[in-house]
């Protein structure tokens, strides 16, 4: 979380009160999932992750292809994810497609991926796909580290403005605004909102999911201050981002 000094947190809160405005502090819910041995988190009262298959282990969770972990919680439309992970099998689906992370509880063909891979190009491309049709947000950037077994620091992040967010070992992959709630996860049949990692939606023909290993996950609710999108502050690599028109290359390759 991004730390204000005490002289500009008196100038902000000055500010906000000659204009009339009085300051909310907003209250952040962090989940800490370490996977050594338990689903549960770091904290107290807090929902612990639910697997589907897969095997915990010692120093973290390893899963099979069609196999992840589920988050319940009451809200998640403004959020921070942080995933550490690797795959193991990058482009063995059909399409090259492997979700990373499913926003509609596996019911939409839209979400986060991993796509494999170019001839003769080591690395993969995070790719938020859109489903043809659907209006969704789209954005995908190439990262060349994205590697079989190299561990990968991801972090999305969605705020109050709808604006989604990729960032990778700490640098900004993409961002794009979601105007349709297409990145808000939705409700279950008991009314919570479900996050599901490393699960195909199956609305495609083919099951579009990889093998792979999670060290750790971090969910914060409302989301914490992250840096903005900077001009050529982003990572290397092409990057596309718009409302489910662009990354058309790759997506003639995905299966309907």
């Amino acid at each position: 979380m991004t730390k204000l000094s005490q002289a500009v947190i008196a100038w902000m809160s000055a500010t906000m009160m000659l204009l009339g405005v009085v300051p909310i502090m907003a209250r952040a819910d962090t989940f800490i999932y370490d996977l050594n041995g338990s689903y549960a988190p770091a904290g107290a009262n807090q929902p612990a992750l639910d697997p589907n298959g897969g095997t915990l282990g010692p120093t973290g969770y390893s899963f099979g292809a069609q196999q992840g972990l589920s988050l319940i919680k009451t809200a998640f439309d403004v959020y921070s994810i942080e995933i550490q992970f690797y795959f193991s099998n990058l482009g063995a689906s059909p399409s090259g497609f492997q979700k990373i992370l499913d926003f509609k509880n596996l019911t939409s063909d839209s979400g986060l991926y991993a796509v494999c891979c170019l001839p003769a190009t080591p690395g993969a491309d995070l790719s938020l796909f859109a489903m043809g049709g659907s209006g969704d947000p789209a954005a995908e950037v190439f990262l060349p580290g994205f590697t079989n077994g190299t561990m990968m620091d991801l972090r999305v992040t969605r705020d109050a403005n709808g604006l989604f967010s990729a960032f990778v070992n700490g640098q900004l992959g993409f961002s794009v605004k979601d105007t349709d709630g297409a990145t808000i996860f939705s409700e279950g049949p008991d009314h919570h909102h479900i996050i599901n990692f490393f699960m195909d939606d199956l609305q495609s023909r083919g099951v579009e999911a990889g093998s792979g290993f999670v060290d750790r996950i971090v969910v914060t609710t409302p989301d914490v201050a992250v840096p903005g999108p900077i001009v050529g502050a982003g990572l290397p690599g092409l990057i596309f981002a718009g409302g489910g028109l662009l990354g058309w290359w790759r997506r003639r390759k995905k299966i309907a």
